[in-house]
């Protein structure tokens, strides 16, 4: 398990996909060789779509191996491919521009945490975007405010009012938020109770009622992926679909998914959201 302190006999890949984007991709990946991210998984691969010789100059600057497709396969076939590849019990699924923010002995601590809490609590997937540093484009910490100003400090009468209000029109809706508490507050755990626990490893654990389905960084355990989640995403399309293709998440952030009452792990996190090709 290279370099890692997880499970005993547990492996683990690292898997990143990558499209259009090389600048982006170039700054992520001088973020994991100055981190020595790759030494700590038993396999790591970059998969490209629509591969150009752009990418592959990117990928022997950094010593990785270059596989891809010569056409867009959307990011479900690129997380599908992705898992079909890395022969490991976990994949940590990352995207292009997404780059490490974290020490190498921090990316040890929280990688070998999650694998343990993962096995023995049975959490089939773990939130690794950054709860302090999210970075760019995560609208839902503002909807997050706006259902629940009223549980943070330092906010005016009129927008606590407006929060309890929004609440009583819309509590589905709110219960849907409330995940995001881990990314608006240190301790999530004492202000909603019936909604996050702490492991002893100092992880966050709530579920999918609570918490939406995210494609960015994220700890999976591949055959819950290929065996139950693909499935579900392949037999219902969404008609919003991106570029043409699923995305994954439209299909996942419905009904179904709130119902399943999946754990879901959150790590302090490793990683932001940085695009710089646009």
């Amino acid at each position: 398990m290279g370099a890692l302190n997880g499970p005993q006999g547990i492996t683990i890949g690292l898997g990143v996909l990558s499209w259009k984007a090389p600048r982006t991709l170039s700054q992520t990946l001088a973020t994991y060789a100055d981190g020595d991210l790759f030494s700590l998984f038993d396999d790591a691969r970059i998969l490209f779509q629509e591969i150009s010789d752009q990418d592959r100059d990117v990928a022997e600057v950094f010593g990785l191996s270059a596989s891809g497709t010569t056409n867009n396969i959307g990011i479900f076939g690129g997380v599908k491919a992705l898992l079909e590849e890395i022969d490991c019990d976990y994949v940590l699924l990352l995207e292009n521009d997404c780059p490490l923010i974290e020490s190498h002995a921090e990316a040890v601590r929280q990688l070998s945490a999650a694998l343990h809490d993962a096995e023995e609590f049975g959490i089939p997937v773990f939130r690794f975007r950054s709860l302090a540093a999210p970075g760019q484009d995560f609208a839902t910490l503002g909807k997050f405010r706006r259902y629940f100003d009223d549980r943070l400090p330092f906010v005016t009468a009129r927008a606590a009012w407006l929060a309890r209000i929004r609440r009583w029109v819309r509590p589905r809706k709110a219960q849907r938020l409330q995940g995001i508490a881990a990314y608006a507050m240190p301790d999530p755990e004492r202000v909603f109770p019936n909604v996050f626990r702490r492991t002893e490893r100092g992880n966050l654990v709530t579920a999918s009622p609570y918490l939406n389905w995210t494609n960015q960084s994220i700890l999976v355990r591949r055959d819950w992926m290929l065996n139950v989640i693909l499935p579900y995403v392949a037999a219902h399309p969404s008609s919003r679909l991106v570029n043409g293709f699923s995305d994954v998440e439209k299909e996942l952030n419905r009904p179904w998914w709130r119902k399943q009452r999946f754990p879901i792990g959150l790590a302090p996190g490793l990683f932001t959201h940085e695009r710089v090709d646009r």
